[in-house]
C-alpha cells in the first residue's frame, strides 16, 4: 500500500529538474498561432518579458480578427506598413495591458480615439504617416510617447487644442517639427505645434447704420426728422 501512494505521488510531483521544461511548454503552447497568435501575425516573448505580436508587412487591410480575446496579455502590438483605413470600435478594448501601439504607415482617415481611455497601460501610441486630418479634444491618454508626423491635419480651431497640449505635456512628440497643417491653405505646411494664437480669436467689428449721408455707430440714436417750421406770419 505504502508503495503505491509512492508511485502516485511521483506522478503528481514533478522532479525539479523538471519545471523549467514544463515552464517552456507552457510558454510554447501560449504562443501557438492555433491558440493565441492570429493566422498573419508572429508572437514571441522578449527578454524584458514583454509579449509582442508583430504584424507589420503583412500587406493587412484590417486589424486581425480575434487578437484580443487569444492574447489577453499583450504588451506590443506592431501594425504598421500594412493598407489598414479603418480600425472598428472596441478592436483593443480587451488588451488592458498593451503598453505599444504601433500603427503608422497605413491609411488610417480615422481611429476609434474613444478605446484609449480603457488602454490605461498604454505608453507608445505610432500614428505617423496616415491620412488623420482631425484629433478630437481630450482624445489621447497618458502617454510617454506619441508620433502624429507626416498626417494631413487640418488646422482649424477644433484642432487648437493639440497645439495647446502639446505646450504642456511632458509627452514626447517625436519629429513635433514634421507634424504639419495640410489646411488651410494659409497655415500649409505650418507645423501643427506653430498655430497662431490669433487663429481662434474672434474678430472684432462695429456694425454701422447709414441714414441719408449721415453715419452713426451702432446703437446710437439718431432723431427723426421734423417737419420744418411754418413761415410766421406776415407782419401787419
Amino acid at each position: 500500500m505504502g508503495q503505491e501512494l509512492q508511485e502516485e505521488k511521483k506522478f503528481q510531483d514533478p522532479p525539479p529538474q523538471m519545471e523549467p521544461l514544463l515552464g517552456v511548454l507552457a510558454l510554447v503552447t501560449l504562443l501557438s498561432p492555433g491558440l493565441a497568435c492570429p493566422s498573419p501575425c508572429s508572437c514571441s516573448t522578449k527578454k524584458n518579458g514583454r509579449l509582442l505580436a508583430e504584424c507589420a508587412y503583412r500587406e493587412l487591410r484590417d486589424v486581425p480578427r480575434g487578437l484580443s480575446p487569444n492574447v489577453p496579455e499583450l504588451q506590443s502590438l506592431w501594425l504598421g506598413y500594412n493598407h489598414i483605413s479603418a480600425v472598428e470600435p472596441g478592436t483593443f478594448a480587451a488588451l488592458p495591458h498593451l503598453k505599444n501601439l504601433d500603427l503608422s504607415h497605413n491609411r488610417l482617415a480615422e481611429f476609434p480615439w474613444q478605446d484609449l481611455r480603457n488602454l490605461s497601460a498604454l505608453q507608445i501610441l505610432k500614428l505617423s504617416n496616415n491620412r488623420l486630418a482631425a484629433l478630437p479634444g481630450g482624445a489621447l491618454p497618458a502617454l510617454a510617447q506619441l508620433q502624429l508626423f507626416h498626417n494631413p491635419f487640418n488646422c482649424s480651431c477644433k484642432l487648437f487644442w493639440l497645439k495647446e497640449w502639446a505646450d504642456s505635456t511632458s509627452v514626447v512628440i517625436s519629429r513635433a517639427g514634421s507634424t504639419l497643417c495640410a489646411a488651410p491653405a494659409r497655415l500649409r505646411g505650418r507645423a501643427v505645434t506653430d498655430m497662431p494664437g490669433s487663429l481662434c480669436v474672434a474678430p472684432s467689428a462695429q456694425l454701422t447704420y447709414q441714414i441719408g449721408r449721415a453715419r452713426a455707430p451702432l446703437g446710437l440714436c439718431i432723431p427723426k426728422s421734423q417737419n420744418p417750421p411754418e413761415p410766421a406770419a406776415p407782419g401787419i
